[in-house]
């Protein structure tokens, strides 16, 4: 790792960061060995592909080994560190990647969504989401729930966006909101909820030279209210019977226990459990503090009056129990970069009423004053149906439970719980009134669910995204073709019409090739001539899997 080569040892002991890690127990030597050393590469295998099976002999000819203590999905470590491949496996991992195969990810960032209880949770919030790692690890796990994936900054929305079309994601809805003050949704509430918290980063030292430098305790103690306000907000959305996980990047006790003790005070109904005994085999983690020091931007213990700090400091001996339940990961204890993370439940017999507490005291029975219809925006979705949908339906043999939505000239495919539970039933006001049904008001939606068709000169051509999204919805409709005529397609050579079998007619259609590892689908257009549909990276890798070659950039 070229950086920390070039860096005296004993000026990284100097920063800051490492008397916090002092102030935690670390041993400085010791510590300094792991974290002046770069992370490996780490990645998750997307499940619910036609060819995992091919992916995953890719990874492990590049020397990929399974990360035992992830169990909800297969995950890798790649032998060399991250962003460090060279050669073949840097380009072809690159190319697995943005084609939405496999997911580049830390492996510490993987931890909330493993031990975040999934069962009969339909709608869940991943309420700090961008840029996506954490949604799409959710809502591969989950396929028949809707993932309501939420980030505030408009700049960050699209790379939100373009995660979920790179795994090609169908039931993922997102939306843009300050996490402070997320509005409700229809009873009950959310069923399951992600908070990974912002916060300082002073855990990713790791993979972020800057944090060496520029992190300053005070910077945690500048977050703790808003990283309050969205725990918070988070725990008043959660329905009764549902888990909430709470989670940073940091090591910071201010930025974490400290938060969580506060959340505590501030919702009593919520408690600290303890994660599943199925997830995390064999990974060491730390219970949460119940003490700690205060320190002052050089990293020197603040003593004396510490007046206007009872926010940061330990608590009272009340919430000691609770935050012992809480987990931090070290970066020497696995070799990995550290995160901290609390599995938070709300009982069921804490709120009788059987509703999220955002909902409390509103008017349910559906008696109250209907709201005037907000207006339509151009992120508006309208419900399709018809003829063009059953027969998009019958020709792929899709799920008949699938909701389809219609954004001026594409569909857009995903599950049926965004109809029954977001967009169906009213919503509560607060005021004793309600947001009428057939709406996603007052969520501001910015998309739903995948836009698998696009109207194309009257006829419903299938995108390259909503591709995948068919595979595992149904079976596409294909004409199949031989492997010769697959590979001079996939090398850009211009086909006639007279190449291909003659069922085809003009317009979309879909080919199909099968290989020794499945079947390969190739979307195209037929008028004059043929055209493929795909971009060239998904090219490449279709002739990797069909020929074990692909071509050079220049080719491409």
């Amino acid at each position: 790792m070229v950086w920390r080569e070039a860096t005296a040892r004993d000026e990284l002991a100097a920063q800051p960061i490492a008397a916090l890690a002092q102030s935690l127990g670390a041993n400085l030597e010791a510590w300094l060995d792991v974290v002046e050393r770069p992370l490996p590469e780490t990645l998750r295998l997307t499940p619910n592909r036609t060819d995992v099976e091919w992916t995953r002999r890719i990874l492990k000819r590049f020397g990929g080994e399974q990360i035992r203590w992830v169990t909800g999905h297969e995950a890798y470590t790649m032998p060399f560190p991250r962003g460090h491949a060279e050669g073949e496996a840097k380009q072809v991992l690159s190319l697995l990647h943005t084609t939405g195969r496999v997911t580049r990810q830390e492996a510490a960032s993987m931890l909330p969504v493993e031990v975040l209880p999934l069962d009969r949770a339909e709608i869940i919030l991943d309420l700090c989401a961008a840029p996506g790692s954490k949604t799409t690890q959710v809502a591969e796990r989950a396929l028949e729930s809707t993932v309501v994936a939420n980030e505030p900054v408009s700049g960050r929305v699209n790379t939100l966006v373009s995660n979920r079309g790179r795994v090609s994601l169908d039931n993922v809805i997102i939306v843009q909101h300050d996490g402070r003050h997320f509005p409700r949704i229809p009873p009950p509430g959310f069923d399951a909820i992600i908070a990974d918290l912002p916060c300082t980063g002073s855990a990713t030292m790791r993979k972020n030279r800057d944090v060496w430098w520029d992190w300053r305790p005070s910077a945690g103690r500048g977050m703790h209210a808003l990283q309050v306000g969205i725990a918070v907000r988070a725990a008043n959305l959660l329905r009764p019977g549902g888990h909430m996980v709470l989670s940073t990047c940091s090591l910071d006790p201010v930025e974490n226990e400290a938060v969580v003790a506060d959340l505590l005070r501030r919702c009593p109904w919520m408690e600290v459990v303890d994660f599943p005994s199925t997830v995390l085999p064999g990974l060491s983690l730390r219970e949460g503090l119940t003490t700690w020091s205060l320190l002052a931007d050089d990293g020197s213990t603040i003593g004396g009056d510490l007046e206007g700090m009872d926010a940061f400091r330990p608590p009272e001996q009340s919430l000691h129990a609770s935050l012992k339940r809480t987990r931090r990961l070290h970066p020497e204890d696995n070799d990995t970069g550290g995160f901290f993370l609390a599995l938070l439940h709300h009982p069921l017999e804490a709120t009788p009423e059987g509703v999220a507490r955002t909902l409390v005291g509103c008017d349910l029975d559906e008696t109250g004053y209907l709201r005037d219809p907000a207006p339509r925006s151009r992120h508006d979705v309208d419900p399709a149906e018809g003829p063009e949908v059953e027969d998009l339906v019958r020709a792929h043999a899709l799920q008949r439970d699938l909701a389809w939505w219609r954004r001026g000239k594409r569909l857009a495919i995903g599950p049926a719980s965004a109809v029954r539970r977001l967009w169906a039933p009213p919503t509560p006001d607060g005021k004793g009134g309600r947001h009428r049904g057939a709406s996603f008001h007052p969520l501001r939606v910015i998309h739903v669910g995948l836009p698998a068709f696009a109207d194309n000169r009257g006829h419903w051509r299938i995108r390259q995204e909503g591709l995948v999204a068919v595979q595992r919805r149904g079976q596409p409709r294909a004409v199949e073709v031989d492997h010769n005529l697959a590979v001079r397609l996939l090398h850009n050579e211009v086909l006639e019409v007279d190449d291909l079998p003659p069922q085809l007619s003009t317009g979309s259609g879909i080919l199909s090739c099968t290989t020794e590892d499945g079947v390969v689908h190739l979307p195209v257009w037929i008028q004059a001539k043929v055209t493929l549909m795909l971009d060239d990276d998904e090219r490449r890798v279709l002739l990797l899997r069909m020929t074990g070659s692909i071509p050079m950039e220049d080719e491409a």
